[in-house]
């Protein structure tokens, strides 16, 4: 049997403690700076996205309003040339529509800059339906965007179900079961704004009719939803 045994124990300075304490400081104000940073560079390439676009729209613009005179013009004289003045009024309905694009980015990035006052947190931006040509399947794309301040990151999950009938029995089919998508296609994790997207295949003999859209914020101390209904436009 053993007697007691004397256990020696290097205790550390007080220096030591004071020195991890400063480390673990300077590691938290290195991310914070970092954080602050990041946040400065991409309010920076909002800000430049912004001014190239009012450029491009005002090219646009006072290229709409010369063609448009020029047809005001050619529409005005006797002697028109059939082709050369189809040419312009395509040119003008070009015009039209890029400008109609143009302002409608602008929009979307203001809306994120400086938000309306009846709009805060987390907000259903955009949601685009198409069907590139008759044999090919529909596509969606939403667009979801934190107005207000971006202080914090959202995550969650959108929930898409598509609402219609198969003859005349009413049914709902929820858009993860309606294409090659995975649970983390319809979850979300941004700052500013993320695209959700996709291609649908349909199942055979529904008519579809509607869309709705709810998504949710999880793991804040007040959690969000935004949610919304369109009309199957295609």
């Amino acid at each position: 049997m053993q007697g007691p045994q004397l256990v020696i124990k290097e205790q550390k300075p007080t220096l030591w403690y004071v020195g991890i304490a400063a480390l673990a400081l300077v590691v938290i104000l290195i991310t914070y700076f970092i954080g602050r940073f990041h946040d400065k560079a991409i309010q920076e390439a909002l800000n430049e996205n912004v001014a190239n676009l009012q450029q491009e729209l005002d090219k646009v613009q006072r290229a709409y309003l010369k063609a448009n005179e020029s047809l005001v013009m050619q529409a005005q004289t006797a002697k028109v040339d059939n082709q050369s003045n189809q040419q312009l009024v395509e040119t003008v309905k070009q015009l039209q529509e890029s400008e109609r694009q143009l302002q409608s980015e602008l929009r979307f990035y203001r809306n994120i800059m400086a938000p309306e006052l009846d709009k805060q947190g987390l907000t259903i931006a955009e949601f685009d339906l198409i069907k590139p040509s008759p044999e090919s399947n529909p596509r969606f794309k939403l667009v979801l965007t934190q107005v207000g301040r971006h202080e914090q990151f959202l995550k969650g999950e959108v929930q898409l179900k598509v609402h219609g009938k198969v003859g005349e029995v009413v049914k709902v089919y929820p858009f993860r079961e309606l294409g090659t998508f995975s649970n983390k296609d319809f979850q979300f994790q941004f700052r500013y704004f993320q695209n959700i997207e996709g291609e649908l295949s349909l199942p055979e003999g529904f008519t579809a009719e509607y869309i709705t859209i709810e998504a949710r914020t999880r793991g804040l101390r007040k959690n969000q939803t935004a949610q919304t209904q369109v009309n199957w436009t295609i």
